[in-house]
């Protein structure tokens, strides 16, 4: 391997040092179940994860699993991955991630797939609350703890939430909206473009409905880049929202869109970037919901 083919990231190397000491090849379905267990059982965590289809899932690992692949570092089959080359020594995990390690796989020798399955639903039901398989692996007694763990989730009440996505991983803001039974979000950034993992628009709209949560751009509430390009102190984003507010009864169209929309799905999130949410436009949006539609908000 040339140089420049090792991997950037140190997350990357994490799954080549698992798949080597679990013997070089896995499953799809046992890798996400190890790597997950992995950042459970030990103190090296690189990756966060969602429930889905089949319980534990990491979108972010799933990429860097393309990205490896196409560095020739493992092969991609449909349902497997294989091992093609170890990492040298000075390229890998330090000495004491990777002694957790083998000490984590030691741990789970014989285990198959279903075993594995088990062992995480039983351990962490959040994960299997969006699982295809649960009642099929499943004990009578274990399955209820999923329904109670699904009805704690469910709710009918009407909201309008608002979540940014700065500082946290896809897997982390995903988290957020299942827990908080998030049935559409609403993305009113201008551009709905990231170069953050999960952020853009494409991604948004493909993984979220495999969730249970639809998406919808609304670029008409949105605000074009070039007022936000000189955003430096409090008074510039200030006086960007003041603006935004004087002009917010000619968006009545698409805040009445909205207002439709929450009596529909009952539980819709409007999102883009900044963590904070006065600190992003999302916030003039809901105050105009809240005070002119008598509309319930809560900021996540």
């Amino acid at each position: 391997m040339s140089n420049q083919n090792y991997p950037k990231f140190y997350r990357q190397r994490f799954i080549l040092t698992l798949l080597r000491q679990a013997g070089g090849s896995l499953s799809k379905m046992d890798f996400q179940k190890l790597l997950f267990l992995s950042h459970k059982k030990t103190g090296v965590r690189y990756y966060n994860f969602v429930p889905y289809h089949y319980g534990c899932y990491s979108f972010q690992a799933a990429s860097d699993l393309e990205t490896l692949h196409c560095l020739g570092w493992l092969e991609l089959r449909e349902k497997d991955i294989k091992l093609l080359h170890n990492l040298p020594f000075d390229k890998g995990l330090k000495a004491s991630e990777t002694e957790e390690i083998i000490r984590f796989v030691r741990g789970y020798q014989g285990y198959g797939s279903r075993k594995l399955v088990r062992l995480v639903y039983e351990q962490y039901p959040y994960y299997a609350v969006k699982s295809k398989m649960a009642r099929d692996v499943l004990s009578k007694d274990v399955f209820e703890r999923i329904e109670k763990e699904r009805r704690h989730i469910s709710s009918q009440e009407s909201v309008v939430f608002t979540i940014g996505y700065e500082g946290i991983s896809f897997e982390e803001y995903v988290n957020m909206l299942v827990r908080n039974d998030i049935r559409l979000l609403c993305d009113v950034r201008k551009n709905a473009l990231s170069r953050k993992f999960g952020f853009s628009k494409g991604t948004l709209s493909s993984l979220l409905p495999k969730l249970g949560i639809k998406y919808l751009h609304v670029p008409g509430l949105g605000i074009v880049a070039d007022k936000r390009k000189q955003l430096k102190t409090e008074d510039d984003y200030r006086r960007l929202f003041d603006e935004y507010r004087k002009t917010i009864s000619e968006k009545e169209t698409y805040l009445q869109d909205l207002v439709t929309l929450l009596e529909s799905n009952k539980r819709i999130v409007l999102t883009c970037f900044e963590k904070i949410p006065t600190s992003c436009h999302r916030h003039c949006i809901s105050d105009y919901l809240a005070a002119q539609k008598s509309v319930r908000v809560v900021h996540l």
